[in-house]
């Protein structure tokens, strides 16, 4: 999904802050609850954000985000992508975003009212670090801009591989029932 595209189409709506922060919720709101269908997120995006009336562009980029997500979640293989700026982008801008994407995901994850005795062991950790990355202080970060670029690439790697864990954990998918013959019962002659 094209960070800038989905920018243009959410500036009426300043509550959703930005692209990598609408894609955050609706991953965390799938792993929350993996049965969540499109018009339940749709629903859910507006009255949290208080939209009232909406243009079809908005509706069909939210279509498509759900589309997305839900392949990356349920499909096969790692094919997570986040929707950050691009790599033209400078470096804390882009840190500032995948911010959003953690802050995100824990919003979404928070609408969904898990059970937190079902949120333990790596989920929990995983979700404390989200916290962590949704506070980066871009400020703080070094004046070395190839050391930036490797920890910011190493950062997201961790949010997909995060994201990923969480959703296994939370909705494991079911095992394949393996059917076995039956060994024939007769006698050979």
């Amino acid at each position: 999904m094209e960070f800038d595209r989905i920018s243009e189409l959410l500036e009426p709506y300043q509550e959703l802050e930005s692209p990598s922060f609408l894609q955050g919720m609706l991953l965390g709101l799938m792993c929350g609850d993996n049965e969540i269908q499109e018009a339940a997120w749709i629903k859910k995006i507006l009255l949290e954000a208080e939209i009232k009336s909406v243009k079809e562009s908005f509706l069909v980029i939210l279509h498509e985000l759900y589309l997305e997500a839900d392949q990356m979640l349920n499909g096969s293989g790692f094919e997570l992508e986040l929707c950050l700026p691009s790599e033209g982008e400078d470096v804390a801008t882009r840190a500032y975003m995948l911010g959003h994407i953690c802050e995100g995901f824990l919003y979404g994850m928070g609408l969904v009212n898990k059970d937190k005795e079902t949120l333990k062991g790596d989920v929990l950790e995983l979700l404390k670090d989200f916290g962590n990355i949704a506070a980066i202080d871009i400020d703080e970060m070094e004046d070395d801009a190839e050391e930036n670029e490797e920890n910011l690439m190493q950062l997201m790697e961790f949010v997909k591989i995060g994201i990923m864990t969480i959703n296994e954990d939370l909705n494991p998918a079911e095992a394949s029932r393996i059917v076995t013959e039956e060994p024939a019962t007769g006698t050979l002659h």
